[in-house]
Formats: C-alpha cells, structure tokens, sequence
C-alpha cells in the first residue's frame, strides 16, 4: 500500500512540473481534494534538484526512461 502513495505521489507531481496535467485535472482523477489526491511536493512549491534527483530514481527503479529525461531536462 506505501508504495501505491509514493507511486501515485511522485506520478501525480511528475505530471504537474511537466505541464502534461493541471492541478485541477489531476485532483478530479482523483476525486477531488481529500480523496486520494497525494502528490510528492507541494503544488505551490518548485521543485529543487534534489527532490527531481528523487524522482528519476524512482523512474528508474521502474524503468520509465522518458520521465527521467523529461525531469532531466528541469533541473536547474
């Protein structure tokens, strides 16, 4: 079950820094605010190189290479 919310977390921020969902869509797929909506940074929080560092190495522990080029391409 933990790593369901640190899967869902670290999906649900990937698909906000990137642009491919909004905050609104991503909650609404996750029926709405409180129920279920987990993400691994705060919304309103940019994300550091840390925290991206993070987040491909857990692409890459699930071998999904593209996600962690498209993070590479954020970190500053």
């Amino acid at each position: 079950m933990i790593d369901n919310f640190i899967n869902k977390g670290i999906v649900n921020t990937f698909k906000l820094i990137t642009g491919k969902s909004t905050y609104e869509e991503i909650i609404s797929e996750s029926n709405g605010p409180g129920g279920g909506t987990i993400f691994f940074i705060f919304p309103e929080d940019e994300p550091n190189n840390e925290d991206i560092d993070t987040m491909i190495d857990y692409f890459i522990s699930t071998e999904e290479y593209e996600k962690c080029a498209s993070l590479t391409k954020l970190k500053k």
